[in-house]
């Protein structure tokens, strides 16, 4: 019953979704891959066969930030770098700052063997960093898998009852763990466990195919109400919460990935063969950030707190900053600057005072306490 109300609602029901628009008019990738938002303006994603990882900005066009190495998906951490899916001659997960420089090699071997070739990966509220491994060539492992890295290192392998797994993503809550399969039509659910582990796999819903039961899965997303966009060979297909399929968003191109972005992550970037294309959509994507939302992820942090006198604000850059006494009264004001920067704040009374910066038409606010 609920696979036949699923394709029923497939034809029938239209959601909002804008016109998909090609936004690489002037440029001609090879095979693109692992778009990911960065919160702050800028989206990243991988020409494979290129080699290269490009950085677009909505107005300013695109930008090469790496060369040399074939990557695919990609998330971003909370401290702002780049974790990334390497394929090729190195067939690892690194974490890779936003100017390409590879800061440290997360894992490359299982079991003392290679990896086949690390494909996409998504990150727990605790950093932990589930990713699959499917074979485009040599297989090296015992397994077409999907992996999960603890936030202390160890590697464990989540479930090998896979023919060539390929995106994984987590539902809003971190509850559960979706992973699709590129030649299989289901799309698996598995529960997550307090200690980063997955279990009783299931199927969560069915993709539409051209024949047979090779899908051509790749990568997917969830908004905030747990809706999941997955890229497959015939579209860009939307499942809700409880596996119902709504729509299938065509693309000029064959889709490999989607990422939400925009300032209210309501634009659906999608990666489609040699193209960047995007679409709006009406519910806002869910942060992919480990630990926290996605506008807090370039919180301006201000320590120590409490302060003996000295605040330091870490943000790559602030327009302004205001501290005002706990009853409203501003007691110092600042106009731009670069961060690091530090805050003298000895002409002051001891006590607690609100903190106001605004950066790129975000106004943030914290309490500190004054202590000399």
């Amino acid at each position: 019953m609920k696979l036949f109300l699923s394709f029923l609602l497939l034809f029938f029901f239209e959601p909002s979704f804008s016109q998909v628009i090609k936004l690489s008019t002037n440029i001609k990738f090879q095979f693109v891959e692992g778009p990911v938002w960065n919160g702050k303006g800028a989206l990243y994603f991988s020409d494979m066969n290129a080699k290269k990882v490009y950085k677009y900005v909505p107005g300013n066009g695109f930008s090469v930030i790496r060369n040399g190495q074939a990557t695919n998906g990609m998330a971003m951490d909370s401290t702002g770098n780049l974790l990334v899916c390497e394929q090729g001659t190195t067939n690892q997960v690194v974490r890779m700052d936003t100017l390409g420089v590879v800061k440290k090699v997360l894992i490359n071997k299982f079991n003392n063997k290679a990896f086949n070739n690390p494909n996409d990966l998504c990150l727990d509220k605790k950093g932990g960093i589930y990713f699959s491994d499917p074979t485009w060539g040599a297989q090296p492992q015992d397994k077409q898998a999907l992996y999960y890295i603890k936030p202390t290192g160890e590697c464990i392998r989540i479930s090998g009852d896979f023919q060539k797994p390929n995106g994984n993503c987590l539902s809003p809550d971190k509850k559960l763990l979706y992973v699709d399969d590129s030649n299989d039509k289901n799309v698996s659910v598995f529960d997550v466990q307090p200690d980063g582990t997955a279990i009783n796999k299931r199927v969560f819903c069915v993709l539409k195919v051209n024949t047979g039961v090779v899908s051509g899965a790749d990568g997917m997303r969830v908004d905030a109400n747990g809706t999941l966009f997955i890229a497959s060979a015939v579209g860009v297909q939307v499942f809700d919460k409880n596996g119902v399929a709504l729509k299938i968003i065509t693309v000029p191109e064959t889709p490999t990935n989607v990422a939400f972005g925009g300032k209210d992550l309501k634009t659906l970037y999608i990666t489609a063969g040699t193209g960047l294309y995007s679409t709006q959509v009406d519910i806002p994507g869910n942060p992919l950030f480990t630990t926290v939302p996605v506008m807090e992820m370039f919180y301006p942090t201000a320590f120590p707190n409490p302060t003996n006198g000295y605040l330091n604000i870490a943000l790559a850059k602030y327009d302004a900053l205001h501290i005002y006494t706990i009853s409203g009264q501003e007691v110092l004001s600042e106009l731009s600057s670069s961060c690091p920067a530090t805050i003298d704040l000895r002409s002051l009374q001891n006590g607690c005072y609100i903190v106001k910066i605004e950066a790129d038409e975000v106004v943030y606010s914290s309490k500190i306490i004054l202590r000399k």
